[in-house]
C-alpha cells in the first residue's frame, strides 16, 4: 500500500479490531469502483496484515429522499461492471440493493459480527454521510472512513475556502506532495490470498439473515423499457423519473467517454465548453458521483499525455487560472475545473455542515438578498417551473434536458439558477427549489460540487457586482437575452422544445 495513503483515512469510531475475524469487511457505498479507489487499497491491505480474506459488499439503499428508478438503474449498471470486475480480481463481492426480497436491513451489522474491521468510504454530503455516522455508532468492530473522492485529501485543508483564488493558491502548493496520496491504478496486490473460497462463504452465507440481490433481478433492473421498469416497480421508490437511456452508468461507459474527450474535445475546451451545440466537456460528472471513475485518474491521463513535469512549474503563477502547469491553455483549463472548482465543493461539504443550506451563503449575499426580498417579480410555482411552464422559451429548454437527460448544459445551468432566484417569492425558497429539483432530477445531484453551483448562483464563491439590480442586489446577473445573443442557441430550443 501506499504508505501516504493513511492522510486519506479517518477513524469513525473508538471499537477495538476483532483479532479473531475471519475477514476485512470494505461497505463500498460511494466510490463504486475497484481502479484508483484509496478505500479499497486501505481494506486489501488491512486483509493482507492480518491474513484473512477481504469481503466487498457494495450497497445501493432506496431508504432515502430522492431515490428513484433514474438514480437507482444508473448505480445498478455500476454494480453489474463491478461483479465482472471483482470476480476477474479475485475478490469476493456481494452486490445488494435493498428490496422486499433483500431481507431486513442491517447486513451491515450482520456482516460486521465476523469481521476484523469494517473500511468504507468517507464522502461528506447527503446519504452516505448519514449512513456512516449511524453505522459508526451502532458497529461493534471498529470502522474507518477513507476519502476516495478527488485528487486532495480533504483533510487538508483547516478551513473553508471561500474563493476560487484563495483554494487555487493551496492547490498550487501542495499539488507536487499531493501526488504522493494518490491511489494505485489497481490496489489489488499481484498473486494476493484476499478471496474467501467458495466453502468458507457458503458457510458464512447460510447463516445471513439477508439475501444476496439476485444477478437476473440486476440484470433486468439495468435495462431501458418495460424490463426495467418492471424490475424496479418492486422497490419502494420515485417511479415517475425515468431512467436515462443514452446515460449508462458504470466503469466501461465512463472510460470510454474519457477516451472520446481527450481525443476529440479537450483540446478546444477553454474556448468552446460553454458552447450550446457542440460543448467541449467531458460529460463526465453523473460517472464522477457515483464513484464510477475517479477524477485522479482523469488527471493522471491529461498530465501524462502533455509529458508534464513537476519541474517545469511556473511558480511566478501560483493562484493564477493559467501558467501554473505550463501546459496548453485548454488543458489548465480543464484541469481548473475538474481540480480547483470541484474540489472547492467538497472542501466546503467536509468542513460546514450547513454546506446545502441558504444560511452557509457568505454575509454580503444575504444582506443584498434580503434588501431585495420585497421587490416586485413574476412569480412561478414549484410546479410550474418543474413543468417547464414559464414564458422563457431558453429556460423552459434546459428544465426539460434536466428532467429528460439528468443533466444541463454548463452554460445554461447557471442561467436556469439565476431565473429561479428571479421567479420564486424569496431567495430561501429559491435555493430550497433549486436543490429540490436539482436532487431528484439530475445524475449529478445530491453532491458536493452540484450544491456549489446552486449556492454560487445566490454569491457564494463570488463578490459583490455592480451595477445594483432590482431582487439580485450586488449578486451577479445573468439573463436569457444576453445568453441568446451570445450562443447559437436554435437547435437546443429545438432538441428541447415541449
Amino acid at each position: 500500500m501506499n504508505p501516504r495513503l493513511i492522510d486519506r483515512v479517518r477513524s469513525c469510531n473508538e471499537q477495538p479490531v476483532n483479532l479473531e475475524g475471519k475477514y476485512v469487511l470494505y461497505w463500498m457505498i460511494s466510490n463504486r469502483r475497484l481502479n484508483y479507489n484509496a478505500s479499497l487499497e486501505y481494506a486489501a491491505e488491512m486483509a493482507k496484515q492480518h491474513e484473512v480474506p477481504l469481503l466487498v459488499l457494495e450497497e445501493i439503499s432506496t431508504s432515502h429522499r430522492f431515490a428513484n428508478d433514474r438514480i437507482c438503474t444508473f448505480m445498478i449498471q455500476g454494480m453489474l461492471d463491478n461483479i465482472r470486475t471483482f470476480r476477474e480480481h479475485n475478490i469476493r463481492f456481494i452486490p445488494w440493493v435493498e428490496t422486499p426480497l433483500s431481507g431486513p436491513s442491517g447486513k451491515l451489522h450482520e456482516l460486521s459480527q465476523d469481521a476484523v474491521m469494517v473500511v468504507t468510504d468517507d464522502f461528506p454530503t447527503y446519504f452516505p454521510l448519514k449512513a456512516v455516522k449511524y453505522a459508526s455508532k451502532s458497529i461493534h468492530r471498529r470502522m474507518v472512513a477513507v476519502d476516495s473522492n478527488g485528487v486532495f485529501p480533504m483533510s487538508w485543508t483547516d478551513r473553508i475556502y471561500t474563493t476560487a483564488h484563495s483554494f487555487r493558491r493551496f492547490v498550487h502548493q501542495r499539488f507536487v506532495e499531493c501526488l504522493e496520496t494518490w491511489p494505485r491504478a489497481n490496489p489489488i496486490p499481484k498473486h494476493h490470498s484476499l478471496w474467501m473460497e467458495d466453502e468458507d462463504y457458503l458457510q458464512l452465507s447460510s447463516q445471513w439473515k439477508f439475501n444476496v440481490t439476485p444477478f437476473e433481478w440486476l440484470w433486468r433492473a439495468s435495462e431501458p423499457g418495460s424490463s426495467g421498469r418492471n424490475a424496479l416497480s418492486t422497490i419502494d421508490i420515485d417511479h415517475s423519473v425515468p431512467p436515462v437511456p443514452r446515460s449508462r452508468g458504470g466503469r466501461d461507459t465512463a472510460v470510454r467517454m474519457l477516451r472520446e474527450f481527450l481525443a476529440n474535445r479537450l483540446y478546444r475546451y477553454a474556448d468552446d465548453r460553454n458552447e450550446v451545440t457542440k460543448p467541449a466537456t467531458s460529460g463526465l460528472s453523473p460517472w464522477f458521483h457515483f464513484g464510477h471513475i475517479s477524477t485522479i485518474e482523469v488527471v493522471q491521463r491529461i498530465l501524462d499525455m502533455g509529458g508534464w513535469d513537476p519541474e517545469t512549474i511556473q511558480m511566478d503563477r501560483k493562484g493564477a487560472r493559467e501558467g501554473w502547469w505550463n501546459l496548453e491553455r485548454s488543458t489548465e483549463s480543464f484541469l481548473d475545473q475538474i481540480i480547483t472548482w470541484r474540489e472547492l465543493g467538497f472542501n466546503n461539504a467536509f468542513h460546514s455542515p450547513e454546506h446545502n443550506k441558504y444560511e452557509s451563503l457568505p454575509g454580503w449575499a444575504k444582506t443584498t438578498l434580503m434588501e431585495h426580498a420585497s421587490d416586485e417579480r413574476v412569480q412561478y410555482t414549484l410546479t410550474q417551473i418543474e413543468q417547464a411552464d414559464t414564458h422563457d422559451d431558453i429556460w423552459n429548454a434546459a428544465q426539460r434536458q434536466l428532467v429528460r437527460d439528468g443533466i444541463i448544459h454548463n452554460y445554461l445551468r447557471m442561467l436556469w439558477g439565476k431565473r429561479i432566484l428571479e421567479w420564486a417569492p424569496t431567495p430561501q425558497i429559491a435555493a430550497d427549489w433549486m436543490i429540490e429539483l436539482n436532487d431528484r432530477y439530475a445524475l449529478d445531484g445530491r453532491d458536493p460540487n452540484s450544491y456549489t453551483g446552486i449556492f454560487w448562483v445566490l454569491g457564494r464563491h463570488d463578490r459583490a457586482w455592480g451595477p445594483e439590480r432590482a431582487i439580485f442586489g450586488k449578486i451577479r446577473y445573468m439573463s436569457s437575452a444576453n445568453t441568446q445573443r451570445k450562443f447559437n442557441i436554435k437547435p437546443y430550443l429545438q432538441e428541447y422544445k415541449n
